[in-house]
Protein backbone atom coordinates (compact mmCIF):
# COMPACT_ATOMS: atom_id res chain seq x y z
CA UNK A 1 0.00 0.00 0.00
CA UNK A 2 1.35 3.65 -0.93
CA UNK A 3 1.33 6.45 1.07
CA UNK A 4 -0.21 8.34 -1.12
CA UNK A 5 -2.85 6.15 -1.72
CA UNK A 6 -3.65 6.45 1.85
CA UNK A 7 -3.62 10.54 1.36
CA UNK A 8 -6.72 10.53 -0.46
CA UNK A 9 -8.83 8.44 2.15
CA UNK A 10 -11.04 10.01 4.59
CA UNK A 11 -10.36 8.77 8.31
CA UNK A 12 -13.65 6.32 8.47
CA UNK A 13 -12.36 4.93 5.57
CA UNK A 14 -9.14 4.76 7.49
CA UNK A 15 -10.42 3.92 10.10
CA UNK A 16 -11.69 0.86 8.57
CA UNK A 17 -8.56 0.09 6.97
CA UNK A 18 -6.94 -0.36 10.01
CA UNK A 19 -9.32 -2.41 11.24
CA UNK A 20 -9.13 -4.47 8.51
CA UNK A 21 -5.49 -4.82 8.70
CA UNK A 22 -5.31 -5.81 12.09
CA UNK A 23 -7.89 -8.50 11.78
CA UNK A 24 -6.09 -9.91 9.20
CA UNK A 25 -2.44 -9.68 11.06
CA UNK A 26 -4.42 -11.71 13.54
CA UNK A 27 -5.22 -14.29 11.11
CA UNK A 28 -1.86 -14.03 9.61
CA UNK A 29 -0.77 -14.86 12.99
CA UNK A 30 -3.04 -17.52 13.79
CA UNK A 31 -1.81 -19.41 10.76
CA UNK A 32 1.38 -19.27 11.42
CA UNK A 33 1.03 -20.62 14.96
CA UNK A 34 -0.59 -23.63 13.37
CA UNK A 35 1.50 -24.34 10.64
CA UNK A 36 -0.50 -23.42 7.65
CA UNK A 37 1.26 -19.89 7.21
CA UNK A 38 2.87 -20.53 4.03
CA UNK A 39 4.70 -17.27 3.14
CA UNK A 40 5.83 -15.58 6.65
CA UNK A 41 6.98 -12.12 4.74
CA UNK A 42 3.19 -11.32 4.63
CA UNK A 43 3.48 -10.70 8.29
CA UNK A 44 5.86 -7.87 7.98
CA UNK A 45 3.90 -6.57 4.97
CA UNK A 46 0.88 -6.10 6.92
CA UNK A 47 2.40 -5.18 9.84
CA UNK A 48 4.09 -1.90 7.69
CA UNK A 49 1.04 -1.43 6.11
CA UNK A 50 -0.89 -0.81 9.61
CA UNK A 51 1.77 1.60 10.33
CA UNK A 52 1.43 3.39 7.70
CA UNK A 53 -2.18 3.35 8.30
CA UNK A 54 -1.81 4.55 11.68
CA UNK A 55 0.79 7.09 10.59
CA UNK A 56 -1.68 8.88 7.98
CA UNK A 57 -4.37 8.52 11.13
CA UNK A 58 -1.85 10.97 13.47
CA UNK A 59 -1.34 13.25 10.56
CA UNK A 60 -4.53 13.83 9.99
CA UNK A 61 -5.46 14.18 13.65
CA UNK A 62 -2.61 17.07 13.65
CA UNK A 63 -3.61 18.71 11.10
CA UNK A 64 -7.38 18.95 12.01
CA UNK A 65 -9.48 16.87 10.08
CA UNK A 66 -12.03 16.18 11.82
CA UNK A 67 -12.47 12.54 13.67
CA UNK A 68 -15.06 10.45 13.91
CA UNK A 69 -14.96 8.35 16.95
CA UNK A 70 -14.35 4.94 16.21
CA UNK A 71 -16.95 2.46 17.29
CA UNK A 72 -16.26 1.04 20.43
CA UNK A 73 -15.77 -3.17 21.08
CA UNK A 74 -18.81 -5.09 21.63
CA UNK A 75 -18.58 -6.02 25.36
CA UNK A 76 -17.24 -9.35 25.73
CA UNK A 77 -19.41 -11.95 28.04
CA UNK A 78 -18.41 -12.02 31.67
CA UNK A 79 -18.09 -15.66 32.73
CA UNK A 80 -19.51 -16.49 35.95
CA UNK A 81 -17.04 -18.34 38.08
CA UNK A 82 -18.91 -18.88 41.04
CA UNK A 83 -22.11 -20.37 39.20
CA UNK A 84 -19.40 -23.05 38.20
CA UNK A 85 -17.50 -23.59 41.05
CA UNK A 86 -20.90 -23.80 43.20
CA UNK A 87 -22.16 -26.52 40.74
CA UNK A 88 -19.04 -28.60 40.92
CA UNK A 89 -19.24 -29.03 44.89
Amino acid sequence: MKMKDLQGLSMPDLQKKLKDSRSELFNLRFQMATGQLQNHRQIRHVRNDLAQILTEIHMKERTGEPVSAPEPPAPKPRRRRAAAVKEGE
